[in-house]
């Protein structure tokens, strides 16, 4: 499932920003999230890792407590090298949620420092959110989206994506929400990016939770549904 690592990039900048730039000793922050997503008719299941540091990572490698001879290589975000991700390949997802696990994380950092940090990952997951309607609306010039409330969600977001590439991404929702509305002169849209009339988008909602109350920098699991929708009619 490709992108889903933006949300949480974002969340994390809060904590790093607090790091000292001048700290000689580096540190980093390890999230291990279960996926959830529809492959067919089935609900299927991911695990995604993530490593965020206010410095620059060389290498990242975790290793799970439940599988302790499997190692998982994180890759760097882009260029981004303060952001290292990995994520279940979308053939690779199964009907079997990630086992519970602690996940420990060893880093090397650019200034030669090695670090180890971990998350521990339960079985909580979530339903996949049910989108009740995705429409154009030409009166409102806006795509009006509403869904029903995913039971222990802690927020949602919603994206559209142009092919395999997001374009849009919402802010953070709470979990009280369930309607959301988009137009092409509001904010959310990236690179300067206008949706084309007559064409046909994925609206991507995400469902999250965290691992405790308000602690957005911790994600337990997310939830994901695509639908499609066309634009300006």
């Amino acid at each position: 499932m490709k992108n889903l690592k933006i949300f949480s990039l974002i969340l994390v900048i809060a904590v790093l920003a607090s790091c000292k730039k001048a700290d000689q000793q580096a540190t980093g922050i390890g999230d291990a999230v279960i996926v959830a997503k529809k492959s067919g008719s089935e609900t299927v299941y991911g695990l995604s890792l993530y490593a965020y540091t206010f410095s620059n990572f060389k290498s990242v490698q975790a290793v799970s407590s439940a599988v302790p001879g499997k190692t998982f290589n994180l890759n760097a975000y882009q260029s981004n090298k303060s952001n290292f991700y990995y994520e279940t390949p979308d053939a690779s997802f199964t009907a079997t949620p990630p086992a519970p696990a602690t996940y420990n994380f060893s880093a090397n950092f650019e200034n030669g420092v090695s670090g180890t940090f971990q998350d521990e990952l339960t079985d909580k997951v979530l339903a996949l959110p049910v989108i009740d309607t995705c429409l154009y609306y030409s009166s409102r010039h806006a795509l009006r989206l509403t869904w029903e409330k995913v039971t222990d969600a802690f927020s949602y977001s919603i994206n559209i994506l142009d092919g395999e590439k997001i374009v849009f991404g919402s802010v953070e929702l709470s979990n009280t929400v369930q309607s959301f509305a988009i137009s092409a002169s509001g904010g959310g849209w990236f690179s300067g990016f206008t949706p084309v009339s007559g064409k046909t988008y994925t609206v991507r909602m995400n469902a999250f939770l965290f691992e405790a109350q308000n602690d957005a920098y911790n994600v337990q699991a997310i939830s994901v549904k695509d639908t499609t929708a066309v634009w300006g009619n």
